[in-house]
């Protein structure tokens, strides 16, 4: 996510205008809430949620646990950062829906209060109500959201406390997709959006380039810790998600993993998560500060307990209902992950050829053919523009293929030509739903990295660039 700030230079009129659009569709109810120390349970009072008299002072027994139901869908917030006041609305709003006989919603809440008190609270949403589980309990009073320990400690904790036949997990902060940035801050999202008074609905600009910016500010990261300056990397968050489904969840796979995150629904990052979720939910292009609206998000759960295709697919239809009236620039998307090894293969094959078409043709052609397919100006990408729509790639390539032909390639062309009509379809068959603004309309819900001019040096670190010829390929397109 990508958080708005009013510290930035602006008129009062662009921000008032930001704020009444954002309050009337992302407040559970006609209540707004107050920006101040929003974690003082007691003013969660104030804004409709029912506490009880002794609610600050509420433990439960930790070793406690609860019979087992069909769901628990843990929410890791890592909000010690400029998000922390989106967190509040976002707990609000699962109290509309709260836990119930199907489902048990957890969220760790790592965040800083007034004077830099950092604190970390674990807590079981129910509707109009919230129960503060960690109150005495000292070792996770402080406790680092970039560290995956914490991220371990938490599902473990979670799954213990909770048993459930299907585990989902939310992973709610910034994020830059398969890349990790240098340390620093973090994106403000008055400098990257700007409200279009003409149709009155926030746009992008398409002038910043998103990891350009992060790092001239030094800004980074997914799970990103303020005070400690500590993130989850890619590696972190594989080693921690092997972990839990191994140990904590018994070697079963999570039902999703759901980035309410900046720019996550890549290959790459899904070929990381493959083993250990059955369905990736994230997007694309960067989010609004306000992110997932939980309300809408879970209300299936008011009705039925859903199948985690079912879930996975409604909270991706909730996120156009969000977000259709506000913005022109969003995507959603829901990934089967059982499949993704199959999409892979197919880029490890194709990036074979195109690194054999690079190498061996003579004339620049090939090379030409390659970039008027990529180009930004004809092919979807994103806030961040070495993040590129995989099937509309595949889509212009293919159109451009009498480009890459020679008298001696014939047998090449052919087996490119087949790949790329297998690629398309995988993208179609494994990215079980999704959702795409205007601006956005032919990006197909999943993104793969290709920089026009410079490889970032992260990439060469993921398990993707390892085990793909993907990174040889791009090497091979931006220095032969």
């Amino acid at each position: 996510m990508v958080a708005i700030s009013k510290n930035n230079t602006g008129s009062t009129l662009f921000y008032a205008l930001i704020g009444t659009l954002l309050c009337f569709y992302f407040i559970a109810t006609s209540a707004t809430i107050q920006e101040c120390d929003l974690f003082k349970l007691e003013h969660m009072q104030d804004q409709g949620v029912a506490i009880d008299t002794d609610f600050t002072k509420e433990t439960e027994n930790l070793t406690q646990r609860k019979p087992k139901k069909n769901w628990t869908v843990i929410v890791y917030m890592a909000a010690d950062n400029d998000l922390s006041h989106f967190a509040a609305r976002n707990i609000k709003q699962m109290t509309t829906v709260g836990s119930n006989a199907e489902l048990t919603i957890v969220v760790e809440l790592h965040v800083r209060l007034a004077g830099n008190k950092k604190i970390t609270r674990r807590y079981c949403i129910e509707q109009g109500r919230i129960v503060h589980l960690n109150a005495d309990d000292p070792t996770t009073q402080k406790m680092d959201s970039g560290d995956q320990q914490t991220l371990i400690s938490c599902c473990s904790w979670a799954m213990n406390k909770y048993p459930a036949e299907h585990y989902g997990l939310i992973l709610w902060n910034h994020g830059t997709g398969i890349i990790d940035p240098r340390p620093g801050k973090i994106v403000h999202a008055t400098e990257l959006f700007s409200f279009n008074p003409h149709n009155n609905k926030l746009e992008l600009d398409r002038n910043t380039e998103f990891l350009d910016f992060i790092n001239q500010q030094n800004r980074r990261g997914i799970c990103w810790d303020d005070t400690t300056g500590n993130y989850l990397t890619n590696q972190k968050l594989q080693s921690a998600l092997e972990y839990i489904c191994n140990t904590c969840n018994n070697g079963k796979k999570l039902a999703f993993i759901g980035f309410d995150a900046c720019l996550m629904s890549m290959l790459e990052v899904a070929d990381l998560i493959k083993e250990y979720a059955d369905f990736m939910i994230g997007s694309q292009e960067v989010e609004l500060g306000t992110g997932w609206n939980y309300q809408l998000a879970l209300s299936q759960f008011m009705q039925e307990s859903p199948t985690p295709l079912a879930l996975a697919k409604h909270i991706v239809a909730m996120y156009e209902k969000t977000y259709n009236k506000v913005t022109t620039d969003y995507t959603l998307s829901a990934i089967d992950l059982s499949k993704i090894e199959l999409l892979s293969a197919n880029v490890h094959a194709l990036a074979k050829l195109l690194v054999q078409g690079l190498q061996t043709t003579e004339r620049n052609d090939f090379k030409i053919g390659i970039k008027a397919s990529r180009d930004k100006n004809n092919c979807t990408h994103f806030e961040e523009p070495s993040y590129v729509d995989l099937h509309h790639f595949y889509t212009n390539l293919k159109a451009n293929i009498a480009r890459l032909q020679t008298p001696h390639n014939q047998q090449s062309i052919e087996e490119l030509s087949r790949l790329l009509n297998e690629g398309k379809s995988l993208v179609e068959e494994i990215v079980i739903a999704n959702v795409a603004s205007s601006n956005l309309a032919l990006a197909r819900g999943i993104s793969i990295y290709f920089p026009e001019n410079k490889l970032h040096f992260s990439y060469e670190k993921t398990p993707f660039a390892a085990n793909n010829k993907w990174a040889h390929f791009i090497y091979s397109y931006l220095f032969t």
